[in-house]
């Protein structure tokens, strides 16, 4: 299998799989009542109680039509964009809740639904999620510059084989 091939069939492997990411975090969160995963929200204490509850209806719902999109392939470059900020400020308030030595008293990380705690484990599974995200929308762009490339290089060596298939034409007038 070629090199370009493999690289492809991996980005395609990871993005269904941070879809899956997504639409299960969604699923765990629409499946209880929105106010606890509001204050799972309120927990971090970042925002005010009226913007975590409304974050608690809109980000579950988010997720899932994020994860649809990328198991989908659709706009590639958007959705990864939007997946990588997504995990980037996740990850970003997760490590500044997070109380090294305080294991019994970390809040709920508010991932998959509520109960699961900060936890170093957490920290790396999100930290994982996050690189993997990164890495996708990195391909993302660059096969899209690729594929721009290409197209601009058939686009201008069109018309110079037109040129080349009417030189003998002109000659043997």
């Amino acid at each position: 299998m070629p090199r370009a091939s493999l690289f492809r069939w991996a980005g395609i492997a990871g993005r269904i799989f941070l879809g899956g990411v997504f639409l299960y975090a969604a699923y765990t969160k629409l499946r209880e009542p929105f106010l606890l995963f509001a204050m799972s929200i309120n927990a971090y204490k970042l925002v005010p109680e009226n913007v975590a509850e409304l974050l608690a209806r809109v980000l579950p719902w988010a997720e899932l039509v994020l994860g649809l999109a990328l198991i989908a392939g659709v706009f590639q470059r958007l959705t990864m964009v939007v997946s990588t900020s997504l995990l980037g400020v996740f990850f970003s308030i997760m490590a500044h809740a997070y109380k090294p030595g305080q294991e019994g008293e970390q809040i709920s990380c508010g991932c998959f639904g509520i109960g699961e705690a900060i936890s170093p484990r957490t920290l790396a599974r999100d930290g994982a999620l996050l690189a993997l995200s990164v890495t996708l929308t990195i391909a993302a762009f660059l096969s899209a510059r690729r594929r721009r490339l290409a197209a601009a290089g058939t686009a201008a060596a069109a018309p110079v084989e037109a040129g080349r298939e009417a030189a003998p034409a002109l000659q043997a007038k």
